[in-house]
């Protein structure tokens, strides 16, 4: 069978942060992510992903996966639809779709870019993040950042509205919020009305995922644009958001890789929805498929290598949120093989 010509190794690898990063639930010092590599002949391919603790996943678990995966199913390298039939949407499929577009596209002798048909399309500018921090150091990275066209601020805690305002007075470009369901029904409410006059671009989440009927309550009480992010994950979830908020978050992470992504993208596109395209912790694997595919987004929240001490795996580029991806076919990352 033809899956019997396929190689898959998948490791843990700890990516140390520069510096500890906060949202309203949780703190980060490092991130524990899943690489993968596809080899077929003498070509590979290289995945990650970074599991979600909060939707039930492990590293183990996702390595155990991958390596269980029954990849005689699939009808060769560019089988890249018949991934969806071997593993539900999450990071186990995100982390083998990945590898497996990039190793495609290798043995093409073309880049993902052009896979997808989007070599020609720019790409958005990335927002960078300001975690949730003392207000002096929130601020100053705010000052630090005055040059970047668009920034996103992590809120959902005591006191963030007199932050964002802080964070106002020095600066005057593009600002995204993300809650991270921080808020309850009444609160959010609240905090957005009074945020209104701050000029935000969008919110994301921010109650706690599960309520729709809760969601498009909060998303009508504001003029500011509310995204859902934990409540969007696969197209089916995308498509019975419209009429409940103004856009989604997606990641690559959530909707099993870049195939699903691209479906996610073309049905919030036909239900009216705008559409961000995020990240997590990651290096530039995971970073620059998801680069690839921001062509067709509205915002993208791409900084995730930025956060990191040192990217084991250097891929797209970044120049004050302006987004520069590798030469070369493939993902065009470094490090051939894992």
């Amino acid at each position: 069978m033809p899956g019997r010509n396929f190689e898959v190794e998948a490791k843990i690898v700890e990516l140390p942060l520069a510096e500890p990063f906060s949202i309203s639930t949780m703190t980060w010092e490092s991130a524990m992510n899943v690489f993968v590599s596809v080899r077929y002949g003498d070509t590979v391919g290289l995945g990650e992903a970074s599991p979600d603790d909060r939707s039930g996943e492990t590293t183990d678990a996702v390595v155990e996966e991958i390596e269980a995966l029954d990849l005689a199913r699939l009808e060769g390298p560019f089988d890249l639809e018949g991934v969806a039939a071997l593993v539900p949407a999450g990071s186990t499929r995100c982390a083998f779709d990945i590898a497996l577009h990039d190793l495609a596209a290798k043995l093409a002798g073309i880049s993902v870019s052009e896979l997808l048909g989007l070599r020609t399309r720019d790409l958005p500018v990335t927002s960078v993040t300001i975690p949730i921090d003392d207000v002096q150091h929130m601020v100053a990275r705010a000052r630090r950042l005055a040059d970047h066209p668009v920034i996103k601020m992590k809120v959902g805690f005591d006191g963030d509205v007199e932050v964002v305002a802080a964070i106002r007075g020095v600066y005057g470009g593009r600002l995204s919020l993300d809650a991270n369901e921080g808020w309850e029904i009444d609160e959010a409410k609240d905090r957005l009305h009074a945020l209104e006059r701050f000029d935000i671009e969008l919110c994301e989440q921010p109650i706690e995922r599960g309520n729709f009927e809760a969601l498009r309550e909060v998303s009508r009480s504001t003029s500011i644009p509310v995204y859902a992010d934990e409540d969007a994950r696969t197209s089916e979830e995308v498509g019975r958001l419209a009429g409940v908020v103004n856009g989604v978050n997606l990641k690559l992470r959530k909707c099993g890789g870049i195939r699903e992504t691209v479906r996610a993208i073309a049905v919030a596109r036909g239900v009216g929805l705008g559409v961000m395209l995020g990240c997590d912790l990651e290096s530039g694997v995971a970073a620059t498929a998801q680069a690839r595919v921001s062509a067709l987004v509205d915002h993208a929240d791409l900084d995730g290598p930025l956060l990191l001490a040192e990217d084991p795996y250097p891929g797209v580029s970044y120049d004050k949120g302006v987004m520069t991806l590798p030469p070369g076919p493939g993902l065009g990352v470094k490090g051939a093989s894992l």
